[in-house]
């Protein structure tokens, strides 16, 4: 059983040389990032979703594939970097026939808007998702102060009263 893929183009009969060059000139607008020109991959992101709480910040990034190993996550102060590969190669005496992906890294960097712990950073990867949890660094909470009332209260600074 043989398999048969292909891109349809319409008007096929019209391939001219100034089709061909519109085509190059369209997928090379909008090839992946980084891409050489020799088909291996250079850096590329991955979709992520990013919330906050008030204790602190979940990432979420849909990395599906992913060589475990590969995965780095990394915190300084307010900014996530993850970094990872996906390492796919055609099994031995198989031979390509269609291929839309192959090997891969990836690099996302995020700024949060708050230092966070990154002692108490974790980083779980499950099915495909890699969740990361960051609580904010103490310094960086909101902090809830006491109004105090009565007691001795201090003169209000520049209320233009003075003693001589």
């Amino acid at each position: 059983m043989a398999i048969d893929l292909w891109r349809t183009r319409p008007y096929g009969s019209m391939n001219t040389p100034l089709r061909q060059w519109v085509d190059r000139v369209f997928d090379d607008a909008f090839a992946r990032e980084g891409a050489q020109g020799d088909g291996s991959a250079g850096f590329q992101t991955l979709p992520v979703n990013v919330w906050e709480t008030p204790e602190g910040y979940q990432a979420a990034l849909l990395a599906p594939g992913l060589d475990e190993q590969t995965i780095n996550v990394t915190v300084h102060d307010d900014t996530l970097v993850i970094e990872g590969e996906l390492k796919f190669t055609v099994p031995e005496g198989a031979k390509p026939i269609w291929q839309e992906f192959g090997p891969a890294k990836f690099r996302r960097s995020l700024r949060l808007g708050a230092a966070v712990d990154p002692a108490r950073v974790e980083a779980i990867y499950r099915n495909g998702l890699l969740l990361v949890t960051m609580p904010k660094a103490e310094h960086a909470k909101p902090r809830q102060i006491q109004v105090q009332v009565g007691g001795s209260a201090a003169t209000p600074v520049g209320n233009g009263t003075s003693k001589n």
